[in-house]
């Protein structure tokens, strides 16, 4: 679902930019208001088990594959702000470092996935086990919601910059339906085998599991699958792909390290993404904490 470069034009780059930043900021001023600051490793491991989890491309059918976004999964151990902010980290490293996203369209990609798939995910995780619904059944129900309400906003994206039409957005939905309805069996099975936000507090073992996924992630990604994901796939079938780079600047552009191919350049450069990320999360953490303490 990460949107490429030249993909969307006239206002709606610098509006989605002004929307995820605020959304960004919002979500930081939330952290240091109330000081639910997750802790540096808990932060800087969920982060980087989402970037691994996005690297598993897997078939839907012939010729089309999808990944997870992972932002109920973020949310659900991570709150709603954290959460915003560790699906921003990832796809900005991505971005920037894997060219995975065009660089202008980075605020529609965190607009859509951060603040829609993680926010507006998450939240609708909380009200529905408010609401007295199964913990799992809330999750895999907002995790399926999460994936459509992305795919909505990225047609109304295409929509305002003049591509599209009711073909190409029933095509995006459908074949988007069938990734939310993955990330929802995905979401609610993993969150199920780490535990929740608070029992994940009390439990070191939920700990051990998480650095487990993430290493099995970035052990299978030489496997993912090569085939477009859904969105490069409409655009492709209708001819609106544009054939512009990313980002030149990228060092592993396409996952490959040192500008090799194969397994091994794809299982090095998730392991220098995880590693950023983690990083650059447990960076970000310290920060959050640090401003919150002062509030």
């Amino acid at each position: 679902m990460h949107i490429p470069s030249e993909m969307l034009s006239g206002a709606v780059c610098p509006v989605s930019a002004a929307l995820a930043a605020t959304g960004v900021a919002a979500s930081v001023y939330a952290l240091a208001k109330t000081g639910k600051v997750p802790s540096a490793l808990k932060f800087s491991l969920v982060s980087a088990t989402v970037f691994g989890l996005q690297m598993l491309n897997y078939p839907i059918w012939s010729g089309i594959s999808g990944h997870l976004i992972g932002g109920v999964f973020a949310a659900s151990l991570l709150g709603i702000p954290a959460a915003i902010l560790s699906l921003s980290i990832v796809l900005l490293l991505q971005t920037l470092m894997f060219a995975d996203g065009g660089i202008l369209m980075l605020g529609a990609n965190v607009l859509n996935m951060a603040l829609l798939g993680a926010g507006l995910g998450g939240a609708v995780r909380a009200f529905l086990i408010r609401k007295k619904f199964g913990e799992s059944a809330s999750t895999a129900l907002a995790a399926f919601v999460s994936v459509e309400l992305a795919a909505f906003a990225l047609c109304a994206e295409l929509l305002a910059s003049g591509k599209g039409g009711i073909q190409i957005f029933a095509t995006l939905i459908g074949v988007h339906t069938a990734l939310a309805a993955v990330e929802a069996g995905a979401t609610a099975a993993l969150c199920r085998i780490v535990g929740s936000e608070d029992s994940m507090a009390a439990s070191r073992r939920s700990y051990i599991i998480l650095g487990a996924m993430l290493v099995a992630a970035l052990a299978l990604s030489p496997l993912a699958s090569a085939f477009p994901d859904a969105f490069e796939w409409t655009m492709e079938s209708f001819a609106l792909l544009p054939d512009a780079p990313n980002f030149a600047g990228a060092p592993f552009a396409d996952y490959a390290a040192f500008g090799g191919e194969g397994a091994l350049s794809t299982l090095l450069a998730g392991i220098i993404g995880a590693a950023a990320t983690f990083a650059l999360s447990f960076a970000a953490a310290r920060a959050f904490s640090k401003s919150a303490a002062r509030l």
